[in-house]
């Protein structure tokens, strides 16, 4: 077997199907399923792919169980928004036949809101590998592959359906925020104060804004500047919550106890 195509899902039982059917040119598609609960495991039944469940919360894991249930010689992962055009498939099929490469890297062609933004950072991504190069997936977020030996690039793209509306951008941002500020406090960062609100904030104005110049892909831009600066709030504010002490849980019973004392007298 020489290709096994891994796809991560929860939760994403319309959206699931193209991934899927884009990807049908491999010898195997499996699909990492972190815990959906609205039918995207009966799709993925009824399409033929192989299922694995992987609960928890760490994208490194759930990349790794991935591998290690894949039967190809090559990996290639892909997630539930992603689509693999014709001309990427047969650029990786005609690459894994002749390459001496271990892994390769593949650009990304961003859609965002209903538009292609061509300023959105570095696009390619580390996603194809031989699975003997492979050592593994680090990162609860912002996950990376540990690869033994040289790494390529692919020329062809993938397709990124980002963000289809507000209400799915704001959801996975209140569920990773948490996560993310809880790596910052084992990390021991330095406690929150208004300023650091400000600077960080100001950062990602200037990364997105200035340095990747967003602000030239029109509204859809300027939408993902001011979305990035909040989302980078979230994160920090919940850093703060959890660096207070005594907590917020703590201080509210104080003020209720206090209350309830005055009524007692």
């Amino acid at each position: 077997m020489k290709l096994s195509i891994i796809i991560l899902a929860r939760n994403v039982a319309e959206e699931i199907v193209p991934a899927i059917k884009s990807s049908q040119f491999a010898d195997e598609v499996i699909v990492v399923d972190t815990g959906s609960t609205d039918g995207t495991q009966e799709v993925c039944r009824k399409l033929g792919v192989r299922l694995v469940q992987s609960p928890g919360d760490s994208f490194a894991k759930w990349r790794n169980d991935g591998a290690k249930s894949a039967r190809g010689e090559w990996l290639l992962y892909l997630d539930s928004d992603e689509r693999i055009p014709v001309k990427l498939a047969k650029e990786v099929l005609a690459t894994i036949d002749s390459t001496e490469f271990s892994a390769f890297t593949i650009s990304r062609y961003e859609v965002f809101l209903g538009k292609h933004l061509n300023h959105w950072g570095d696009p390619r991504v580390l996603r194809l590998m031989r699975k003997n190069s492979l050592k593994r997936w680090e990162g609860k977020l912002h996950e990376q592959p540990k690869i033994v030996g040289k790494v390529g690039d692919l020329r062809q793209q993938m397709v990124h359906l980002s963000h289809k509306n507000i209400d799915e951008k704001v959801h996975s941002t209140l569920a990773w925020s948490r996560i993310e500020a809880k790596m910052l406090l084992d990390a021991e960062h330095p406690p929150m104060a208004g300023w650091r609100f400000i600077r960080i904030m100001l950062t990602e104005f200037w990364d997105r804004c200035i340095k990747q110049g967003l602000w030239r892909d029109g509204t859809e831009g300027w939408i993902e500047i001011i979305y990035q600066m909040f989302s980078k709030y979230m994160t920090y504010e919940r850093l703060w919550e959890m660096q207070r002490k005594p907590s917020l849980k703590e201080t509210y019973k104080n003020i209720d106890k206090q209350i309830l004392e005055e009524w007692e007298k």
